[in-house]
């Protein structure tokens, strides 16, 4: 009877813990959100290796603090700050979304070459539009935090 206990007690214990690890990223998903209070700027992404390549005009985004394209580790990362990770999520998500939703041959409004983003991953009040999957973003996401 107590060696029965002790091994039902070990098996839960053995299921909690595995359950605890960290999620593997999905490669076939193509959005992510993190949950963080954190407030990120275009010079974080700098300082973390990101290489800006140019500013959008995000009149038409009010919403937007700044909205910038780049690359990392030679993969296109476009990203947009909010002025809040409520906003990010909110207003993030539905282009997100959109971008992640083009087909090949579209043009980007803010890119007048094709450019066909795969992935969104938002954090704190970024929303990154990934080129491929969302661990080209998650790469550099990791160099911030």
């Amino acid at each position: 009877m107590k060696s029965t206990l002790k091994l039902m007690i070990l098996l839960t214990l053995f299921v909690f813990s595995c359950s605890q690890e960290e999620a593997e990223i999905d490669p076939a998903a193509t959005s992510l959100i993190i949950e963080s209070s954190s407030m990120y700027s275009i010079d974080d992404l700098i300082n973390a290796g990101w290489k800006k390549d140019r500013e959008f005009d995000n009149s038409e985004y009010p919403e937007t603090v700044e909205i910038a394209y780049g690359f990392f580790q030679r993969k296109d990362i476009e990203a947009w700050v909010y002025k809040s990770p409520d906003e990010a999520k909110e207003f993030g998500v539905p282009y997100g979304e959109q971008a992640v939703d083009k087909k090949p041959g579209q043009t980007d409004y803010l890119i007048p070459r094709v450019n066909r983003y795969h992935a969104y991953v938002i954090v704190g009040n970024l929303m990154l539009l990934c080129e491929t999957e969302i661990l080209d973003c998650q790469k550099l996401i990791d160099k911030i935090e």
